[in-house]
């Protein structure tokens, strides 16, 4: 067995959790493959338009991924999680001065294939603004927006997340990629529908050629709205109402995906993870569960040179 891969996986009631066997005995990990699949179905709610991620432990770090897009040829792609050597693995914020942080990037980068890459960089603020990535400057000055497309090769697009949701796409050519961060101030700026109209008006490409991801949130399950945040999406299909629930609960992956079906996309090339960054305390870092100084996860994805 590979000996990179130090990964166990234990399911009770269809709850898949990842543990580390870093000090156990190679006898644990026999029969273990490489690459583990991690079960991202609701079981109970018979939903199976959801898919599964990919997690593979790559130099102690956790790493997920979608085949979907693992199948392009030429593009590379990855969710990080907490998950290393320790469960405090944190990748941002960008502007972090700390060198452990800058230290963390650079082994991600390297488990996901992009070591030495430069991450072209946006200062996310909920907005509505789509950049389009000719050059590599905001590798050096992030630049405000929350939505990022290039077709530059060798170069990559970050998303940080600690309970929004981080959308990956790609051409199934490889031409372009893009990254979105929407959470629901994005969703109700309608940033996905967007983001997908720029690439097909900047690269005349078909929204029907494109392949989107829908990685790791804070899920329905678990995120709780207010009515002004119902008014402000604009989306009943999104919005789950139960008498033991005190408020509304927002569904960010189904509002998201409906934009991206509005835009031109086809529900099919659409992979909705159904993994809740609020629940998943051993997996992912949230700021509804620990606060303001959480830390943060990135969502990477480029075209290879």
């Amino acid at each position: 067995m590979n000996s990179r891969v130090r990964t166990v996986v234990a399911v009770s009631d269809f709850d898949f959790r990842i543990y580390s066997v870093e000090k156990a005995g190679p006898e644990l990990l026999e029969g273990f493959p490489d690459a583990l699949i991690l079960n991202d179905i609701d079981t109970k709610t018979n939903n199976h338009s959801h898919r599964m991620l990919q997690v593979n432990r790559v130099s102690q770090i956790t790493v997920l991924s979608a085949p979907e897009l693992s199948a392009i040829p030429g593009v590379a792609h990855g969710f990080s999680t907490r998950r290393a050597e320790h469960n405090q693995f944190t990748l941002g914020p960008f502007s972090s001065e700390n060198p452990a942080v800058g230290m963390n990037r650079a082994r991600f980068m390297a488990a996901v294939n992009m070591a030495g890459w430069p991450v072209l960089k946006l200062k996310q603020t909920h907005s509505s603004i789509v950049h389009v990535f000719r050059d590599t400057f905001a590798a050096s000055q992030p630049v405000e927006g929350d939505a990022a497309i290039t077709d530059l090769r060798g170069a990559a697009l970050g998303i940080q997340t600690a309970d929004c949701v981080p959308i990956l796409i790609a051409d199934r050519n490889a031409r372009v990629i893009a990254a979105v961060h929407a959470g629901w101030r994005g969703i109700a700026s309608r940033i996905a529908h967007k983001c997908v109209s720029k690439i097909v008006e900047a690269y005349q490409v078909s929204p029907e050629d494109l392949v989107a991801v829908i990685g790791p949130h804070n899920a329905v399950c678990c995120y709780e709205v207010g009515e002004e945040v119902v008014a402000a999406v604009d989306d009943t299909s999104s919005i789950t109402r139960k008498p033991e629930w005190a408020k509304p609960h927002l569904d960010q992956a189904a509002a998201n995906k409906n934009q991206l079906i509005e835009a031109g996309m086809q529900e099919s090339q659409i992979v909705v993870s159904t993994l809740c960054t609020q629940c998943r305390a051993d997996l992912f870092y949230s700021y509804r569960r620990e606060g303001k100084a959480t830390g943060r996860l990135l969502s990477i994805i480029g075209i290879m040179p």
